[in-house]
């Protein structure tokens, strides 16, 4: 299963929805820093998978650096602690570090690892989860936007669904990064004799053959892919984005097989 292997139209206040999304981002962008803490799960026959369930806080600075680290639950809907005081401790020691952190940066128009636990970065998920990706590829894709009615006094919530073939697009573009993440380092191929080695040539074979399944569910694939982007209408700054990504195989026909991702995340601090 492919989770488990690894513009608009629409009117809100007489602007179209997809300008006022673009607003919204802008405003993002003009913040210096801003606080998050979010959540992600993966459910499959709409069982949740109790082992993905991922609690996360982090920090956005200069625009283009983000730090995330994953949290500990301490009971259903809440954290052991807030996202605050985790990036604190990440700040004062490495030996307090949670179970998962990276620090990314984005350069020359693509964001980059510059350190991480494990640190490989093999098999870590809060790569995918960086908030600021997550925003900055809403202006760029093709997408439909509307607004939500019914939203509280202060707040305005804009849907925004991609087409098609740009969430398949997009899940393809996720997968391949993160198999590039594990792909064998090619290393020194030979021992001594000049002989390849059985152990890289099994684990290359291993990956391509893993590869090569991947490719070939995501092609029998459909999926949906869906956001809820909650604005803060005095400041048009981002309250909350949650995002589902459904992923079904019309072939086979068997609900147990259908895949959704949920994330959900809440920004605080803008200053």
């Amino acid at each position: 299963m492919i989770l488990l292997l690894l513009s608009g139209c629409g009117t809100l206040n007489g602007k179209p929805a997809a300008q006022e999304l673009n607003l919204v981002l802008a405003g993002m962008d003009g913040s210096d820093a801003v606080s998050f803490e979010g959540a992600a799960a993966l459910l499959i026959g709409g069982q949740p998978v109790s082992e993905s369930a991922l609690y996360y806080g982090g920090k956005i600075e200069d625009h283009n650096k983000v730090s995330l680290y994953s949290l500990l639950p301490d009971e259903p809907g809440e954290t052991k602690a807030a996202a605050q005081e985790g990036l604190n401790k990440l700040e004062q020691s490495r030996s307090a570090a949670p179970a998962y952190y990276t620090r990314l940066e984005k350069k020359d128009g693509e964001w980059l690892m510059q350190s991480s636990s494990p640190e490989s970065g093999a098999g870590n998920p809060l790569t995918a989860l960086n908030p600021l990706r997550q925003l900055e590829e809403l202006e760029q894709l093709e997408k439909q936007v509307t607004e939500e009615t019914g939203s509280a006094r202060g707040s305005k919530v804009l849907r925004i669904k991609l087409s098609p073939g740009e969430a398949k697009r997009q899940l393809k573009a996720q997968l391949e990064r993160e198999m590039q993440a594990i792909r064998p380092a090619a290393g020194n191929t030979q021992d001594p004799a000049g002989q390849r080695t059985e152990v890289t040539t099994a684990m290359n074979t291993l990956w391509a053959q893993k590869e090569n399944e991947l490719q070939q569910k995501l092609a029998e694939a459909e999926i949906t892919s869906v956001y809820f982007l909650k604005v803060d209408t005095k400041r048009n700054l981002p309250k909350r984005l949650t995002w589902t990504r459904t992923v079904s195989y019309p072939a086979s026909g068997d609900p147990a097989e259908v895949e959704t991702y949920v994330t959900k995340v809440d920004f605080y601090g803008y200053h």
